[in-house]
């Protein structure tokens, strides 16, 4: 009977090492494939969060948006770039994109018009997007 009980943590310790192994060397995803729930301007999706952050994350946090908006910045790190949505004079939406899925001759800069698809993360400062890509 012991014998079965430790074939049985042998085995459940096994799989749970493979399913951590799998979930860390996973490849990234990215949103090209999900439908938007909604499209928005980046000055409507950061006034929702600023005047109601409760609400806005509970509507938006962990769903895909569209946000449209000008671009504010861009910085360049690692193998990720992120733009920045201009909102409002102190505030904006940060949407980070993997470089590798950005084509080569495509470059952002200030005053740009853009179209970003993204899952909501959240409310720091700025409204975050991750896993973004960009619409045309």
């Amino acid at each position: 009977m012991r014998k079965k009980y430790l074939f049985g943590i042998i085995l459940l310790l096994i799989l749970l090492v493979v399913l951590g192994i799998y979930r860390v060397y996973k490849p990234h995803q990215n949103v090209s494939g999900e439908d938007a729930v909604a499209s928005l301007s980046a000055t409507e999706l950061f006034t929702e969060f600023q005047s109601d952050e409760k609400n806005a994350n509970k509507k938006w946090v962990g769903k895909v948006i569209e946000v449209s908006g000008i671009v504010s910045s861009v910085n360049e790190s690692a193998g990720y770039i992120s733009v920045n949505l201009k909102a409002v004079t102190d505030g904006g939406i940060n949407c980070s994109v993997l470089k590798k899925d950005l084509s080569p001759d495509e470059k952002f800069k200030n005053g740009d018009s853009l179209t970003i698809k993204g899952k909501c993360t959240g409310f720091l400062m700025d409204v975050n997007l991750v896993d973004c890509v960009i619409k045309k």
